[in-house]
């Protein structure tokens, strides 16, 4: 186990190492909408990732690797612990011998209520889990819900973690200064939602985004061919 290894390790990384911007703006330009809506896309999407029976937004991926497990799974650490902030708590489980790891995410402010002055933050913490075979890997993302926080935008700092404009793996111990809008209450999946629908199919879109990242970096990090498949 490297479990203390990574707490020791993790806490002495700076923020400032991100490679990838991950908030609203850079994520609409991943999102590539063009001629379509948040609604448009959100409702395209809904047909192909959908929720689990917990009600979560659950992907699962399998990589094509040529690496053998050792090699990935110190890929996947490392990579790991050059972007945590956290690791007593971003940490769930951690097994060599396995090859499992599972890890919560931060994504910061990756969506809002799409006025030209929101007041709606959405903040993410999709749980990643990565089991690493010989020359294949199993990824899954799961995401039961956003945090969103209501203030002005010039106040909508929260702290710690407002002006990180990529993505870290992170504990506990982050702010919550947020409501939480559980995904299955939400649009697309719930047409009848209490919350703001075009803050809804904002999150839901980008989200998915974010997940295509993460997957994108994980193959880029910890493995060498770039190869998948659903």
């Amino acid at each position: 186990m490297k479990k203390l290894f990574l707490i020791c390790i993790c806490l002495s990384f700076s923020l400032a190492g991100f490679c990838q911007k991950t908030n609203a703006a850079a994520l609409e330009l991943s999102a590539a909408l063009e001629n379509e809506t948040y609604q448009d896309r959100a409702k395209k999407y809904q047909t192909t990732y959908k929720l689990n029976d917990n009600g979560e937004m659950e992907i699962i991926s399998y990589l094509q690797v040529r690496e053998p497990k050792e090699v990935m799974y110190n890929n996947i650490i490392n990579w790991i612990v050059s972007n945590c902030t956290e690791a007593a708590t971003a940490i769930l489980y951690e097994n060599e011998e396995e090859g499992r790891i599972t890890t919560r995410c931060y994504f910061g402010k990756i969506a809002n209520d799409g006025r030209p002055k929101p007041k709606e933050w959405v903040d993410i913490r999709p749980i990643l889990s990565v089991e690493v075979l010989d020359q294949e890997a199993i990824m899954k993302f799961t995401l039961n819900g956003f945090e969103v926080l209501q203030k002005d935008e010039n106040s909508a700092t929260r702290g710690f973690m407002g002006n990180i404009n990529g993505f870290c793996f992170t504990g506990d111990e982050t702010p919550r200064e947020a409501q939480f809008w559980p995904i299955s209450l939400c649009a697309p999946f719930n047409d009848n939602t209490k919350y703001n629908k075009n803050t809804c199919y904002m999150a839901y879109v980008h989200a998915i985004e974010c997940y295509k990242i993460l997957k994108q970096q994980v193959l880029n990090t910890g493995y060498r061919t770039a190869q998948t498949r659903r």
